[in-house]
């Protein structure tokens, strides 16, 4: 689940939310003069996206069975993840209240923490859960934090090719392929198949497959 949470938000594990949404266009409050201008920032580019996005609805459905023409998706609640994440209108990423973020020089996230409370009855303090960036080229990102080391790689799109996720201690081993189904007028993509091959050592690979539908509302 870590890896899926690590390419599904890239940079917060924290954004689950009890809605739902589909895929396709979302609602557009831009300029039409805008639309053949290419707007980009470190953070938007993070997140697989570019010109002025205003937030991201994304539904990630984890029982997922491809066919030779479509692919046939359980849409039932526990099947499926719905996170939201907003940006600014510099196209800078906007915490919530309990997340905590680290930037460079460049201004690009190096890390990002975790600070919710954690419940009482269970156990005092703050979850710290964090992940650390570090931007090897525009195309690569290696990821740490949270018991994973992931190499996560990028298209010149802003799309990623795939990732490689290695475990801290002994563990299952990750890699992820995307296959990009759908985009709307921006050209964000709003749904992609994603092809999982996981490896404990001594046991032969698993394949499995996710799908995910993003809602893309603009400035």
């Amino acid at each position: 689940m870590l890896t899926r949470i690590i390419l599904s938000l890239t940079a917060t594990a924290a954004l689950l939310t009890a809605s739902c949404a589909g895929g396709g266009d979302g609602p557009d409050y831009g300029n039409d003069s805008d639309h053949n201008v290419t707007f980009e920032s470190s953070d938007l580019s993070l997140f697989e996206l570019r010109h002025r996005v205003r937030n991201v609805t994304t539904t990630t459905y984890y029982d997922v069975t491809p066919g030779p023409d479509s692919v046939a998706v359980d849409t039932m609640p526990d099947k499926r993840i719905t996170t939201v994440i907003y940006f600014d209108s510099l196209g800078r990423y906007v915490t919530r209240r309990d997340e905590r973020i680290r930037r460079d020089a460049e201004g690009r996230i190096t890390r990002w923490e975790d600070h919710r409370p954690n419940l009482r009855r269970l156990h005092g303090g703050f979850l710290k859960d964090t992940l650390s960036y570090t931007h090897v080229s525009p195309n690569v990102v290696q990821t740490s934090g949270m018991g994973d080391y992931a190499v996560t790689v990028y298209d010149d799109s802003h799309r990623i090719v795939g990732q490689y996720t290695d475990p801290l201690v002994d563990g299952e081993h990750t890699a992820v392929f995307n296959i990009y189904r759908d985009e709307d007028s921006r050209g964000n993509w709003t749904e992609r198949l994603s092809i999982w091959t996981t490896q404990t050592p001594g046991n032969r690979p698993h394949v499995s497959y996710s799908l995910d539908r993003r809602q893309i509302v603009y400035y």
